[in-house]
C-alpha cells in the first residue's frame, strides 16, 4: 500500500463533478439575476469552473487543520507514555490504542499510526526514522518540530522526557492559539459572507416582487454594463474580505 502524500491534494473524480456542478448551478443563478440570461448564466458557471483549483486548496487547508487537530490530540498520549518511561516508538503503540475508541479507523492519523508500528515491527525500522518519513510527507511544521526535537535527544544523550514534554507543550501552546484566532475571526467571515449575499438577496426579492423595475437593467447596453461591474466588485469584495481574515501563524 503506497504512502499519501499530503502536501498536495488531487481532486477525486467525485469532488470535480459535485465542484463543476455547483459551478454551473451557480452560473445560471448569476445570469438569471445580473442578465436575465441562461447563456449569460453558462458563461458564468464556466468562468467559475476554472477557479477548480480554489476549490482543491479550500479542501487541501480542510484535511491539514483536520491533521493538525489529530496530531495535538496523538502528540498529548505520546507525551503521557514517555512521562512513564516508554519510549517512543512504545508510545505510538499505546497512542493507536487509546484513541482507536475515539477516531474512526480510517482517520488520518489513525492510519497512519498503523503504518508506522508496522514499518517498526515488519522492517525494523526506528521509531524516529517512521515519524521523519510522516512529518515529510505531512508538510506540518508542528510535526517536523516535534521530529527535530526527538532527533536531536536521541543524538546528543539529553533528558528525552523533559524535552518531549516541553516541545509537546510549545506545539499544543500555538496550536491552541490557531485554534482561538479561528474563533475570534469565525464571527468576521460569516459577517463578511452576509454582507456578500445581500446584494444577490435584494436582487432576487426585487426580480420576484417587481421584475419590470430591473428591465432597464437588461435591455439596456449601459445596464449590462452595470451589471458587469458590480458582478466583479462583488468578487473582488469577497476575496478581499477572506485574505483579510485569513491569519497565519
Amino acid at each position: 500500500m503506497g504512502k499519501t502524500d499530503y502536501t498536495v491534494l488531487n481532486l477525486k473524480p467525485a469532488e470535480k463533478i459535485t465542484f463543476r456542478t455547483a459551478a454551473f448551478i451557480t452560473g445560471i443563478a448569476i445570469g438569471w439575476i445580473f442578465y436575465d440570461s441562461i447563456a449569460a448564466g453558462m458563461a458564468s458557471g464556466i468562468i467559475i469552473c476554472t477557479f477548480e483549483n480554489r476549490y482543491s486548496n479550500f479542501l487541501f487547508e480542510k484535511r491539514k487543520k483536520v491533521m493538525i487537530e489529530q496530531f495535538r490530540d496523538i502528540l498529548y498520549s505520546i507525551s503521557a507514555s514517555v512521562a512513564t518511561g516508554r519510549s517512543l516508538g512504545q508510545a505510538l503503540e499505546e497512542s493507536a490504542v487509546f484513541w482507536k475508541g475515539t477516531y474512526d479507523e480510517n482517520d488520518i492519523m489513525m492510519v497512519e499510526l498503523r503504518q508506522m508500528i508496522r514499518e517498526m515491527k515488519e522492517s525494523q525500522t526506528s521509531d524516529i526514522d517512521v515519524m521523519a518519513d510522516f512529518a515529510e510527507r505531512s508538510g506540518l511544521e508542528d510535526v517536523q518540530d516535534f521530529v527535530m526535537v526527538c532527533r536531536t535527544c536521541k543524538s546528543t544523550g539529553a533528558d528525552f522526557e523533559k524535552a518531549v514534554y516541553r516541545a509537546s507543550v510549545l506545539i499544543e501552546d500555538k496550536m491552541n492559539l490557531e485554534r482561538e484566532l479561528d474563533t475570534a475571526t469565525a464571527q468576521k467571515k460569516f459577517e463578511g459572507r452576509i454582507v456578500m449575499i445581500m446584494p444577490f438577496a435584494l436582487l432576487i426579492t426585487i426580480k420576484i416582487i417587481s421584475p419590470a423595475y430591473l428591465i432597464p437593467l437588461y435591455t439596456l447596453t449601459a445596464g449590462r454594463i452595470i451589471s458587469t461591474i458590480s458582478l466583479i466588485l462583488l468578487t473582488t469584495g469577497a476575496a478581499v474580505m477572506e485574505g483579510v481574515n485569513k491569519i497565519d501563524i
